[in-house]
């Protein structure tokens, strides 16, 4: 998940980097003894919780370690376990001196389980499975014992099999085919593992390590950071194609829209791609390559040639083609702000009406913004607070009655980004109060940014929008400025990551090194920030968020700022609570949700073991209530429409969550009018 606040800091001082490895270690490998040890000890001093890296955090590592390899403990053997579990305490000092070497006899054990566990596979799908016999199973193996035994795990394997069958078979695959995805599955997992380097190995063991200390600290490998790079500033420079891996073969998944291979126009979906070449040079063929390795030829600078040899699936079998693309700077749209216009009927007395409220509705996927072009040029860059800047502008020029900010799945981005969209709406203001590593600094930041939009606004929330989601949220909510729908309230992450860039080459450290708190001094680790109004969601009773996750930082408050709220909203949120109430029992939509929080509530939380003729029964009973559900992504034409006058429209996908935040927010309108 892109849950970070980050800011890019060149990390210098790093001769380690280049000093002579004592450890074994292969020529082409980059982390040996010296930059692992480095790695470490910059990660520990650098680290939110000063924790030391002593036995107890030696322990963690050790079980991360292993977790990551077999969370559902299927492949080690009990003996396995036990025979690493002597050094469970010495991981820390490993690490310091820079040794790896438990990494890769753990990770060689895994791959030797692994193959075996495929022998089993292939010998158990050679059967045939009868689902009228009633068998048990265990949903999550986390906190299984390992197998004893070979027959033990044997056994187990072939139990998983039947699960995972008959899964398929009730999403209406053949029991051919399930075989076949099935052992494709395990043959691709295989063949990733195998592929692994020991840089690979290493920079797990690492982000082990990274892991005991909180969930969002970690080491980017140079790959690793050149797709977190994309994925923040919204761009790369490439051919603009989506690839998979697929039994060997680097697969198109989908072309982007308006890059460089969609306006070349010969390559194609689902094409595999063979070979590439570079320019005018000669074809390198990346057949069992590993995907990141194929990408790493394809992309490049922009206006440079590469070439493509694809086999292309035809009447005749499969045809070769030869394909050179210009590479290009690919925008990644579907990643930026999206907004449109929605006419919504009034009420008035119960009576039908004419008049219709303008909302403008933003969609936010995260706080993206280009750091390069920032720097190089400030005043022209790509940035969320930007494109929702020109979003407002136009509808404040629309003149709409009403604004929704749409953070569902909203999983964060650039600290700044949420700084300055605040002052979007509260004008310059304090936002967000960050705390240094050991107290030793608290910052108040405040947005530079004038209010644009002034007017009814509401936001709406899910247990997945984080982070820089949560600033700009608890700031909105502080203020009294905006009204807060959705989830009970929102993921729960507080803290700050910074990336400390390591020489070229060599990655990246994401490290956790402050926790950020609400104007009114609130944190929004583990708790999140609350909403208003609750709607039904089965997110609500699921375990989701910070507070689930595993060495999660602690909650803590400070004193607040000085600041003042912009409203008083706690008289009308009272009677908006009322009216939503009445919307939701009347819904459908609504109801069916309900009915899934009891399903989930009295049966599926509580539930350590399932059968096969079970989950036979449930399914059949699920399809059967289930024939007429959702049409919740189109428009019903006689209650919404999009405003075909406005030129800001993007036809937002409007679901059942938006129609009921629209329909708060028209209370809203209402409401403040009658008062006003």
């Amino acid at each position: 998940m892109k849950v970070l606040n980050c800011l890019f800091i060149k990390l210098t001082a790093l001769f380690f980097l280049f000093s002579p490895s004592n450890s074994i270690a292969k020529k082409d490998q980059k982390l040996n003894g010296p930059v692992i040890k480095g790695i470490v000890e910059q990660f520990v001093s650098m680290h939110y919780s000063q924790k030391p890296l002593d036995d107890e955090m030696s322990s963690r590592i050790f079980t991360i370690f292993l977790n990551r390899l077999d969370p559902s403990h299927y492949y080690f053997l009990k003996n396995d376990v036990e025979e690493f579990r002597k050094y469970e305490t010495r991981v820390d000092d490993m690490l310091r001196r820079g040794d790896a070497n438990l990494a890769f006899d753990i990770f060689e054990r895994f791959k030797k389980r692994l193959s075996e566990r495929l022998a089993m596979m292939e010998e158990f799908l050679k059967e045939d499975f009868d689902f009228s016999k009633d068998e048990r199973w265990v949903l999550d193996r986390s906190d299984q014992p390992y197998p004893s035994t070979s027959s033990e795990a044997r056994k187990t394997w072939r139990t998983k099999i039947k699960f995972d069958l008959l899964t398929l078979k009730l999403s209406d695959t053949s029991l051919n085919e399930g075989k076949e995805r099935l052992m494709k599955r395990i043959r691709g997992l295989w063949k990733e593992y195998s592929q692994y380097e020991n840089d690979d190995i290493v920079s797990m063991f690492i982000n082990s390590m990274a892991a005991a200390f909180d969930p969002h600290s970690s080491y980017l490998a140079a790959q690793e950071l050149k797709n977190f790079d994309i994925s923040i500033k919204l761009s790369l420079e490439g051919i603009g194609a989506v690839l998979r891996w697929e039994d060997g073969y680097t697969v198109v998944n989908s072309i982007v829209p308006g890059g460089a291979a969609a306006r070349q126009g010969t390559l194609n979906a689902d094409d595999k791609i063979i070979a590439v070449s570079q320019g005018d040079g000669p074809f390198e063929s990346v057949i069992d390559m590993r995907l990141n390795d194929v990408v790493q030829l394809i992309r490049g600078k922009r206006g440079t040639k590469v070439g493509l040899q694809v086999l292309r699936k035809s009447k005749k079998g499969f045809d070769t083609i030869k394909i050179t693309i210009i590479r290009d700077k690919i925008i990644l749209k579907d990643g930026e702000a999206q907004s449109s216009i929605f006419k919504y009927p009034v009420k008035e007395d119960n009576k039908k009406s004419s008049k219709k409220n303008r909302i403008g509705v933003i969609k936010l996927p995260s706080f993206y913004v280009d750091f390069n072009d920032r720097r190089k040029n400030p005043r022209n860059f790509k940035s969320a607070s930007r494109d929702v800047k020109l979003h407002l502008k136009e509808f404040v020029e629309e003149k709409v009655d009403g604004v929704i900010l749409d953070l569902r799945n909203n999983g964060g981005g650039g600290l700044d980004e949420a700084i300055n969209m605040a002052g979007l709406f509260i004008g310059r203001n304090p936002v967000v109060i960050v705390r240094q590593s050991g107290g030793r600094r608290i910052t108040v930041h405040r947005s530079r940014e004038k209010a644009i939009y002034k007017g009814p606004l509401l936001i709406i929330l899910n247990r997945y929008s984080a982070s820089a989601s949560e600033i700009l949220a608890g700031a909105l909510h502080d203020f009294n400025r905006a009204i807060l729908a959705g989830d009970t309230t929102t993921f729960g992450k507080g803290t700050v990551q910074n990336i400390f860039q390591l020489p070229e080459g060599y990655g990246a450290l994401k490290v956790t090194i402050a926790q950020f708190y609400r104007v009114s001094g609130w944190s929004t680790q583990n708790r999140g920030v609350e909403t208003n109004l609750t709607l039904p969601s089965i997110n609500n009773v699921r375990e989701i968020g910070e507070s689930t996750l595993e060495n999660a930082l602690p909650w803590r408050s400070i004193d607040p700022v000085s600041y003042k709220a912009s409203q008083n909203l706690k008289k009308i949120i009272s009677k908006l609570k009322i009216l939503s109430k009445k919307r939701i029992e009347n819904s459908n939509f609504f109801k069916n949700i309900n009915e899934d929080i009891d399903l989930y509530l009295n049966s599926v939380k509580h539930l350590k073991y399932t059968s096969i003729l079970k989950i036979q029964e449930d399914d059949a009973s699920r399809k059967s209530k289930r024939d007429l559900e959702i049409s919740n992504a189109k428009l019903n034409e006689e209650i919404l429409s999009i405003d075909e006058n406005s030129e800001n429209n993007e036809e937002l996908q409007l679901d059942d969550y938006l129609k009921e935040s629209m329909a708060i927010l028209n209370d809203y309108i209402k409401l403040t009018l009658k008062d006003n």
